[in-house]
């Protein structure tokens, strides 16, 4: 026997029709309410009666269209953008980036402060600071705050917030991060593994729009990545879906991964090992990734040696990665990975030798914004369900 209340129908698909109007009004911008009954499929009178609610609750807002507009006798309906923000937060082992966005998503403000913490209260010092500069440079305080998303290094468990494997950044290893946000913010946060939200703002605003299989590979200070597959972030049943680090290439414990890791941390070390060979190189120690990068664009053998070297074991690693779960694309992200326009064809070559169906390769153009893009994409979607909620709630 259906239990249904009396009722509970016809509300829901009002509460459904509200979120389809207001989502499509954030995504395409202010339109005439004819367009909206049009797009979304329902009755003008419906259309009319839904944005009567919406503008009533606060969501959208109802303008004057402009001298141009052909229908410029009927007015505009558009979401109203600053009712709350969301806050994304970039925790890196140099920097400390905070970024402000509306309802819209759309950026509002972005702060970059170093991360010169040794202990977890200086590093949630920075945190905190870098967040309240952004804040007032956007013209909000944290009362306006809705949802927080973050992006770290390491394994996160998605149930508790707690955090292992940071690599390089020592002091969050065995914390639990959500908890210590929530303390700061007083809300409960969003907390991503870093490169996981790299790969979804590829998938929101770079080469993985539009692919349901892709992957990122990011080589920088570290080496990891993210995978979205059948359109969804996976992170696997620990969270450590995309710990390439981990792929036993050459000695399987060689936990430094010395004769396959393309990482910053093992550049140097590549590059003195090489050196004896090549005596006229300008490079000299310390030997700096910029510096190596640098003098292989301008012919330097020694450069061009270790640039070699690099192209070999980023195929290895995308070969690793696409022989398991056959993506579409791979893009390269991180410091070091973002140089690879100029090495990718060797990269691309060994790869056709190795793997039956090679990915297309790309460079991510997001640069240093990629993991704020991708926790801004996440925390303005919750902030959306959050306002939603509590607006129509407080209206009906």
């Amino acid at each position: 026997m259906d239990k249904t209340p009396v009722g509970a129908i016809p509300s829901l698909l009002r509460e459904i029709n509200e979120r389809t109007v207001i989502d499509l009004l954030r995504a395409q911008g202010a339109m005439h309410a004819a367009r909206i009954a049009r797009l979304i499929g329902i009755s003008k009178p419906t259309t009319s009666d839904i944005l009567r609610s919406l503008v009533e609750s606060g969501l959208i807002c109802e303008l004057s269209p402009g001298e141009n507009d052909s229908h410029r006798a009927k007015n505009i309906f558009a979401a109203v953008s600053d009712i709350k923000i969301s806050v994304a937060i970039d925790i890196g082992s140099r920097y400390i980036r905070a970024a402000v966005g509306d309802l819209n998503g759309v950026l509002r403000s972005e702060i970059s402060l170093p991360n010169t913490s040794n202990s977890l209260k200086s590093l949630l010092e920075i945190v905190e600071s870098s967040v309240d500069q952004s804040l007032k440079s956007a013209g909000f305080t944290r009362l306006d705050i809705v949802s927080i998303a973050v992006g770290t290094p390491g394994v996160i468990d998605q149930s508790t917030g707690k955090i292992a494997i940071a690599g390089t950044i020592g002091a969050l290893d065995g914390v639990n991060l959500a908890a210590e946000i929530e303390s700061l913010f007083k809300i409960a946060p969003i907390v991503e593994n870093d490169i996981n939200l790299v790969a979804v703002g590829e998938q929101v605003a770079g080469f993985g729009q539009g692919i349901s299989n892709f992957a990122v590979l990011s080589v920088g200070s570290g080496l990891g990545s993210g995978l979205v597959l059948n359109g969804k972030l996976h992170r696997g049943h620990s969270g450590a879906a995309g710990e390439v680090f981990y792929i036993p290439f050459g000695d399987p414990l060689d936990r430094q991964r010395t004769s396959t890791n393309p990482s910053g941390d093992r550049i140097a070390f590549v590059t003195r090992s090489l050196s004896s060979a090549h005596p006229d190189s300008t490079l000299q120690e310390p030997y700096s990734t910029v510096d190596i990068l640098n003098a292989a664009k301008a012919g330097d053998s020694l450069g061009k040696a270790v640039v070699a070297l690099e192209a070999d074991r980023i195929a290895l690693y995308i070969a690793g990665i696409s022989a398991v779960v056959d993506v579409e694309v791979v893009v390269l992200a991180g410091g070091i990975g973002r140089q690879a326009k100029f090495f990718i064809k060797p990269i691309e070559a060994l790869l056709k030798e190795i793997l039956p169906y090679p990915p297309r390769l790309a460079v991510s153009e997001l640069g240093d914004q990629g993991i704020l893009i991708g926790a801004l994409d996440l925390a303005s979607a919750q902030a959306c369900d959050r306002v939603f909620e509590k607006r129509t709630k407080a209206s009906s």
